[in-house]
């Protein structure tokens, strides 16, 4: 019948549109690292690579990584605490840690594991949880800002090229911190108005902007007060790390340029943070260290990081596993949910 078949053709143009959406980021890493070993000769970078102190690295970020765990986790469990249900710290830890595993793959993947780990496990609405999620995933995207915007006021460019440069990250961030202002005035605008309220309570964003719409002004700054050591953090072991593969780079300069590389790398344009990260340090910091070298080290640097992340994913894999298994055993009776796929979470952020 006709109608079957326009419903078949719209089927397989749906499967089709998302086995594309799954296929960009591999091709968006694929083709960043084309342009990159086009202009950088493969067998240099590899030479550098077999130079990285390999254990020393280890010795860097396997406790900064432990460090930023704790950290995101009490970030999670004050947040969730704030606008959902209260949470221990010792609950969210091993909820944070083996979220971990899927972050490797995907950053937004690992925030909407966390979300409907928590939604099981608290029975909080899994978009309500989601808001929350939300909103601390714009105030870590903020915390690198404000590092940066650091950065810019005492960076002195040393160049014509870096002077236009410092010019346009003014702007840049004067535009960022102006949207924020805005959004927080929106939803304060929210609270004040029923007629605003009723409106976006209507609406399709009425439950994923709760938090937004709950939050005050020093909530926000509660979530920044408490992310913001994780990146101080990151750039002491980037400094020594830098050092023990003999790259100099004064750490003004970091302050200013390695937000923008973690910005690069949370794009949603490739695969495991690849590609845009290195892209990034090659932008900016090339003036240090041959560009063979800045690859390696980025390249090194990264999957040390991911590494330490993921033996913690795995340490307490173990324990995620059978408190999910404990929590659907103790739902049976309620109506099955269905976890949203992998692809709705990616674009959910």
């Amino acid at each position: 019948m006709p109608e079957n078949e326009a419903s078949a053709a719209r089927g397989l143009a749906s499967l089709s549109l998302q086995s594309w959406r799954k296929a960009l980021p591999y091709c968006g890493t694929l083709v960043i690292f084309a342009l990159i070993f086009w202009r950088i000769p493969a067998g240099k970078v590899v030479a550098a690579l077999e130079q990285a102190p390999a254990l020393k690295f280890f010795g860097v970020f396997l406790p900064y990584s432990a460090i930023y765990w704790m950290i995101d986790s009490a970030c999670l469990t004050w947040v969730i605490g704030r606008f959902n249900q209260p949470l221990r710290l010792r609950e969210m830890l091993p909820i944070r840690a083996s979220m971990y595993l899927l972050s490797l793959v995907n950053t937004n993947l690992g925030q909407g594991g966390v979300a409907w780990y928590l939604h099981r496990k608290v029975r909080v609405p899994f978009l309500e949880i989601l808001s929350s999620i939300l909103f601390i995933a714009l105030l870590e995207v903020y915390q690198l800002f404000l590092f940066s915007t650091a950065g810019v006021i005492l960076y002195h460019p040393v160049s014509a090229q870096q002077t236009e440069l410092v010019h346009v990250l003014r702007i840049v961030f004067a535009l960022a911190w102006s949207l924020l202002a805005a959004t927080m005035v929106f939803f304060t605008q929210v609270r004040r108005s029923s007629r605003l309220h009723s409106w976006i309570s209507k609406s399709r964003a009425g439950t994923i902007s709760r938090t937004f719409v709950a939050a005050r002004p020093w909530d926000y700054a509660i979530v920044l007060a408490i992310k913001a050591p994780s990146f101080a953090l990151a750039l002491v072991a980037q400094y020594f790390a830098l050092g023990l593969y003999g790259i100099m780079i004064p750490l003004v300069k970091l302050v200013m340029f390695l937000p923008l590389v973690f910005l690069a790398a949370a794009l949603p344009i490739a695969v495991a943070h690849l590609g845009t990260s290195q892209a990034a340090w090659l932008l900016f910091f090339t003036a240090n260290a041959p560009e063979a070298k800045i690859l390696a080290y980025s390249l090194a640097a990264h999957f040390t990081f991911m590494l330490c992340n993921g033996l913690l994913g795995l340490l307490f894999l173990p324990y995620a596993s059978r408190e999910l298994t404990t929590l659907e055993a103790a739902a049976h009776a309620e109506p099955p949910a269905q976890p949203p796929s992998a692809d709705a979470l990616s674009h959910s952020f």
